[in-house]
């Protein structure tokens, strides 16, 4: 379970394109040493960016690359769209209880034109579901709905996981993910289904809860890379840049679904079900960076350099920015289940009415 929750994670983040002005670890040149306005002067200034986005390039190969406010409402509309369909039940024809687990994961697939990424976001959220059919209670009716039609689901999940993507010690790059989902949810079965096991309608049922999700992801960044190149004018740097800057997002997110549903049961084995829902929503993402490094000196010597110059470099994490959930979304959705006895394995997709955003849930129930 571990290792497929983080690699969807890091699946959703390797599909950012690699733009240098919004990768999450950058090297800022400081100090050039030399005169960059002069023509010699600005052919070596590009000889060292060119030589630091090498770098860059690969210590961020594996991380996310947005531009960071476009980032952050991504992850936070992303984190809403992964809770939908782990607290809730659509064609499971629960009688008495249900246990069971799954996992959810969100994608805001918007492209973003500055930076030219295939995703603005991704979410996850894990959960363990519990649910129970109200008809034990004493009393027939609870606010007009009677209660052999009214069912309730509590979910609740928390996990962590840390990921090393890169063996080379020089340029060392991890993420660490700690995540909670959790939730409530009824649903009341409006208009009763006909038919059978085999072939029947299992009529429309109304959904209404409250989804939290929390993902607090750290990505950290270790240093020591030697520099040693000769550029076609002459100039010749070397030296070694050290840092470990390390940049965090954390996402809190609170939704409100209202849904609609109907299913069908074919030759038993078989549910199909689908519906619309409509989230009140409110949360938002926020992006932290620390540079923990000193500027680092790489010595010039030659060509443009003269007798000798120092260019100082210093390493930061570029993801300082905040971005909020849209407050109000209208999705469809769609399930496939497989019933065995006792037990219902499903995939439910789910898109939104008014953007690229999408999701997919997963899991395994024990249906008494």
């Amino acid at each position: 379970m571990k290792k497929l929750l983080f690699a969807l994670m890091t699946i959703g983040c390797g599909l950012y394109s690699l733009d240098s002005s919004a990768q999450i670890f950058k090297l800022n040149v400081t100090d050039y040493g030399i005169d960059t306005t002069t023509p010699q002067g600005a052919a070596f200034k590009s000889f060292v960016d060119s030589q630091l986005l090498t770098i860059e390039n690969d210590i961020n190969k594996d991380l996310p690359s947005a531009q960071p406010e476009r980032l952050m409402e991504g992850m936070a509309d992303s984190s809403v769209m992964a809770g939908k369909g782990i607290g809730s039940d659509y064609a499971s024809n629960m009688e008495v209880f249900l246990i069971g687990a799954g996992v959810g994961v969100g994608a805001d697939l918007e492209k973003d034109e500055d930076t030219d990424s295939d995703i603005s976001g991704i979410g996850i959220a894990p959960g363990v579901i519990v649910g129970a059919n109200l008809g034990f209670l004493d009393t027939n009716k609870i606010l007009g709905m009677e209660t052999d039609r009214l069912n309730v689901y509590l979910n609740f999940m928390s996990y962590s996981h840390e990921q090393d993507f890169e063996d080379d010690p020089a340029k060392k790059s991890s993420a660490e993910i700690d995540m909670t989902a959790m939730g409530i949810h009824f649903r009341y079965d409006w208009i009763k289904g006909n038919g059978n096991k085999f072939l029947g309608w299992g009529g429309v049922k109304l959904h209404f809860g409250y989804e939290y999700n929390k993902t607090d992801l750290t990505f950290n960044s270790t240093i020591n890379e030697t520099v040693s190149e000769t550029s076609t004018s002459g100039e010749v740097i070397n030296g070694t840049i050290d840092g470990s800057p390390s940049a965090t997002i954390l996402v809190n997110t609170h939704s409100i679904p209202l849904e609609i549903s109907t299913d069908v049961q074919l030759l038993y084995i078989l549910s199909l079900y689908g519906g619309l829902g409509m989230d009140y929503s409110f949360g938002q993402a926020k992006g932290d960076g620390s540079l923990n490094a000193d500027e680092s000196p790489i010595t010039c010597t030659g060509g443009a350099c003269g007798g000798g110059a120092t260019v100082q470099v210093q390493p930061e994490a570029n993801i300082d920015a905040t971005g909020k959930v849209n407050p109000l979304n209208f999705r469809g959705f769609a399930g496939l289940q497989v019933n065995l006895p006792y037990i219902r394995i499903f995939g439910q997709v789910d898109k939104s009415l008014g953007s690229e955003l999408v999701g997919a849930t997963a899991g395994v129930r024990f249906v008494y």
